[in-house]
Parts: C-alpha cells; structure tokens; sequence
C-alpha cells in the first residue's frame, strides 16, 4: 500500500512593498551575503510549478504553499489538493518575520496535517516528466543517493555545508555507518563514488556530502528528532532573520536519513542549471525543452548578466511544455 505523499513548496513575492519594508529593516543587521536579490526575485515561473505537478504527479495527497501571508492574484486557493499555509501559522513567533528560508524550511514539520512522508520544493525545481509515488519514497523511505564531496570555497555556502557535516559527524561515525549500510550506500555507485567511500569510509568522519539541489524527500519525523538532538544550534539558525555563515541547514536531516540507513537507494532524476549566462540558460531550456529528466532546477545566480532575456526565454519554453493551465489557476 502506498503511503501518502505530500508536496511542500515555499514562494516570496518580492515585489511586495510590505514584505520589502520588513525585509530592510533586518538587511544592515546581519550582511548581505546569501541575501542579495537575486535569493528572492521572481521569474514568474510558479505556475509552470503546478502545471508540472497536475500532469506529471496526479497521485499527491495535498500541496502545502508556503508563503509569507503572500499568494499570486491567479492562484485557486480553493483547490481541494491545495492548502495555502502562512508563516505565522507553523513557525514560532520568536522566530518571525523571518527572511531566511533555512529558518523556514527547520519548521516545515510544523504544519498541520502534513504527511510524514513529504516532498519538499524551492519554487525553483519543476516537475517535467511523469512521476510515480515511488519516484519519492519506496516502503516508506525517502528515495536519495549518497554522494561524498569535498567542502570548498569559503562563501556562504561552503560554510552551512562544514557546519551540516560537523553536526552529524557529532552524531555518527562514519566506518561504522558504511559498514552497516554498505549495500544501499555502494549500490548503483560510478567508479568515482566507490573509491570515494573506499578511501573515506575507514575513518571516523565523513568529509561532506554532495547536495543534488532539486527536490528532497523527507521523514518528518526525522525534523523531530534534530529538533530534540540539536535544539540550540538549529534554535540559533532560526533566530536569524536571514541566512548567516553559523547556520545550519535541513540537508542534515537528509544526511541522517543517509546515515541511519532510512532511505532508498536510487541516482537523481532530475538535473540544476545555473542561468549565470547565456549559455547555461540555452543548455537548461533544452533539457526542458526534450524533458531529459523528471525534474528540473533553474537555480538563480547572483552573477546573473542577461535576468529578462533569459526570463523570457524559459518563459516560452514552459509555454511550450506547459500551453494550457491547470486546475490551481483561476
């Protein structure tokens, strides 16, 4: 029996004047690394996002759209699958406004009613292809693909990437969980992710994960364990109105999932394109374009040169994949 699966997706208007007169009053306080515009600019893509969920995942129990009391004037809040969920109503109060979306997603658990088994979306990650429940999940397991990388880089990132890893390494040692996991961790790895867990998984701590940055499937009962095990690092991080080097991020849920073995080996299906530049968006619009992969990340980049050129054109090729609305839109 399939158990059910939600969708959670978070969006920001950031056009909003109240939103932007909330956000500048936290802007100077704490830097603008990881906060620059480019974090919350909207591509006018989200409709495409549901569009991809109503041909490509009929079988979703409910999505849960998450915003800062903010929603698009087409959007059909009165969908039955939909439920339209306000930052006020899931995570603490001493917590908001928050402008951080590591703050956001730490508490997504929270939300009433949600499945224990969820999907998780950045507004970003479209589905292109036909999915099936077991895409996400097999016998209640998160569906994920450990990848061992090396944290470089001393930007906002590579910071909250060497804090995740300490965390679990605080928790776990890494031979052991190789030793007990080795079949799921080994199974369908590229000879460069064998050698990487040969030379690794003797010693007692792991270096870093690679993040595939498209969708995450979660146990949310895993929330409720690093909430319970790690309640001040991951109380600081929310504390943040936005995003800080000392941060802490999700993906160590996802890694523990990794490490105790709760999940399912399966590769990525899916793909993320930078749209720094041209070349990139023209990569990025025909693997849209010929739906190389059941999903799609358009991640974008602060150096971003070419914002409405490439806008519109994946735009137009959403347009193409994606002609007629779906139900969500009114």
């Amino acid at each position: 029996m399939t158990v059910p699966i939600d969708f959670v997706i978070t969006w920001v208007d950031d056009a909003d004047p109240a939103w932007q007169e909330k956000k500048a009053c936290y802007t100077q306080q704490e830097g603008a690394e990881g906060n620059t515009a480019a974090r919350y600019r909207d591509w006018d893509t989200l409709k495409y996002w549901f569009r991809g969920v109503e041909a490509f995942a009929p079988w979703v129990r409910r999505i849960y759209f998450v915003t800062d009391d903010q929603k698009p004037d087409w959007l059909n809040t009165e969908h039955p699958k939909l439920r339209w969920v306000k930052h006020r109503e899931f995570i603490p109060e001493e917590y908001l406004p928050t402008f951080n979306s590591v703050a956001i997603e730490w508490n997504l658990h929270r939300i009433e009613d949600l499945s224990e088994q969820f999907v998780y979306f950045n507004d970003d990650v479209f589905l292109i292809r036909e999915t099936s429940p077991e895409d996400f999940f097999v016998d209640g397991q998160a569906c994920d693909f450990p990848t061992l990388d090396f944290i470089r880089g001393g930007d906002l990132f590579s910071h909250t990437m060497r804090n995740n890893a300490a965390l679990v390494n605080r928790h776990f040692i890494f031979r052991k969980v190789i030793k007990k996991h080795w079949r799921k961790w080994f199974k369908n790895q590229p000879l460069v992710g064998v050698l990487k867990l040969l030379l690794y998984g003797c010693r007692a701590k792991m270096p870093g994960m690679r993040n595939p940055h498209i969708h995450q499937a979660y146990q949310k009962n895993c929330f409720e364990l690093l909430w319970e095990r790690e309640y001040n690092w991951i109380h600081e991080t929310c504390r943040h109105r936005l995003r800080t080097p000392t941060d802490v991020t999700p993906y160590c849920v996802r890694d523990w999932q990794l490490f105790s073995g709760a999940f399912y080996p399966k590769k990525p299906m899916g793909r993320r394109f930078l749209t720094a530049d041209l070349s990139h968006s023209q990569e990025a619009i025909a693997y849209l374009k010929e739906q190389k992969g059941n999903v799609i990340c358009l991640n974008d980049g602060e150096t971003e040169r070419d914002f409405e050129q490439h806008k519109q054109m994946i735009i137009e090729a959403f347009e193409q994949l994606f002609p007629e609305k779906s139900s969500f839109e009114m």
